[in-house]
């Protein structure tokens, strides 16, 4: 025992409080041997109060003998704890390339705002389902009388939509999973599964699209001013480019010439194809591009000045920018007036078209007039079979037309 350092033995030493030579303000605290086992749990009771030390530390040691009768976890965490340990697997995972920064920010940023102001301090062995249930009720409120409600920001909905809360629920499902890989979680308690109204977001059919090509290029050749009509020529190439890829907004606007190249396919004859790769919510892939989509890349390169695909690479920057060099954010403005213009605002069934809708095109245009497999379309688009089943298994009853008449 070193120099000013106590002990006191409690329970035939099963029981042993100590002080630390170290410690000057001399809290006492506890080492606890457990059953016929070596199994030894270390704490501190928090006082200096030796009377009150005996107490806590008995209490302690009858609390974790019952646990351990009854296999259940030592010592337990928190919710904070097991999400922080999740958020360093997943920078880790996002410096490795399995998983995309998009993806990482969303995650943090969930549990930053909502599950850990909610969830943070309890035990996660603690949580039940009832508090599944509540914490729906509390984030239902959270902008408008609740946590955040001194913390609006712009761009946040006052009441969350059910694939807001089904994306929230998957982040949060994840994390305690985690916490099952890791050991320290028994099991999971029950969580409703949540569902999310399908959102087609209208699809353009073939004479749609067709009149919106025809418009872009109309307003294009009317244009005088010389900025205007760069940026309405270039608002059209991003038009056929996402609808002959399929990609993401946010994939799409991270693009550069040295994502972009062209390759040999074919069994036998070489045909050239176009290959993006991009980095979006799903990580990094690779694109292949329909024929539309390589004619976009050529007219591109001529937009540029640029002799071949090789000297773009070499030296271009984005595939998508302004005068000055700077990439475009967004096309979303020039894409509404266009769609004002050729009266295709809301679809069929009166909801309003963004530039989503091109990447929705591309999956109809596949399916319907591609005869694409399902399985090598879920890979390009960077989603999951399952997510092209519920957002395009309505065209199931079309591409068996024949079967049905």
């Amino acid at each position: 025992m070193e120099v000013g350092q106590r002990e006191y033995k409690l329970r035939g030493g099963r029981i042993m409080l100590f002080t630390r030579a170290t410690d000057r303000y001399g809290f006492w605290q506890c080492r606890l041997r457990l059953g016929t086992e070596r199994t030894l749990v270390r704490r501190s009771t928090k006082t200096t109060d030796l009377a009150e030390a005996k107490r806590t530390a008995e209490e302690l040691y009858d609390e974790l003998s019952y646990k351990k009768r009854h296999n259940k976890l030592l010592k337990d965490r928190t919710f904070r704890q097991l999400a922080d340990d999740y958020i360093r697997k997943a920078e880790r995972d996002t410096l490795e390339g399995r998983l995309s920064e998009g993806r990482l920010e969303l995650v943090a940023g969930t549990l930053r705002r909502y599950l850990l102001p909610y969830f943070g301090k309890r035990l996660i062995n603690d949580i039940t389902t009832a508090d599944f249930n509540d914490y729906d009720d509390w984030r239902l409120d959270y902008w408008t009388r609740g946590y955040g409600a001194a913390r609006k920001t712009a761009n946040a909905k006052a009441t969350p939509s059910a694939k807001t809360l089904m994306i929230e629920q998957g982040i949060l499902r994840q994390v305690l999973k985690y916490g099952i890989e890791l050991g320290v979680l028994k099991q999971l308690a029950f969580m409703k599964p949540k569902k999310a109204k399908t959102n087609r977001r209208g699809a353009f059919d073939a004479r749609e699209y067709g009149l919106l090509i025809r418009t872009a290029r109309r307003r294009t050749r009317n244009e005088r001013h010389t900025r205007v009509k760069r940026d309405r020529q270039m608002l059209e190439l991003y038009i056929r480019l996402m609808a002959g890829t399929g990609l993401r907004v946010g994939e799409a606007r991270g693009l550069s010439w040295r994502d972009v190249e062209f390759i040999n396919t074919g069994n036998g004859k070489q045909v050239e194809t176009l290959r993006l790769w991009v980095d979006g919510k799903t990580g990094k892939r690779a694109v292949i591009g329909a024929r539309t989509a390589r004619q976009t890349i050529k007219k591109l390169l001529e937009f540029y000045g640029y002799r071949n695909i090789d000297e773009a690479r070499l030296n271009g920057g984005g595939l998508f920018t302004k005068t000055s060099g700077d990439a475009i954010h967004t096309f979303e403005v020039g894409f509404r007036t266009l769609l004002n213009e050729t009266g295709l605002e809301l679809d069929r069934h009166g909801k309003r078209r963004t530039l989503y809708s091109l990447r929705h095109s591309y999956a109809t245009f596949r399916l319907l007039y591609g005869g694409t497999d399902i399985y090598l379309l879920a890979r390009n688009m960077g989603t999951s079979v399952a997510m092209i089943e519920q957002h395009y298994g309505h065209l199931r009853t079309t591409l068996a037309a024949d079967k049905l008449i």
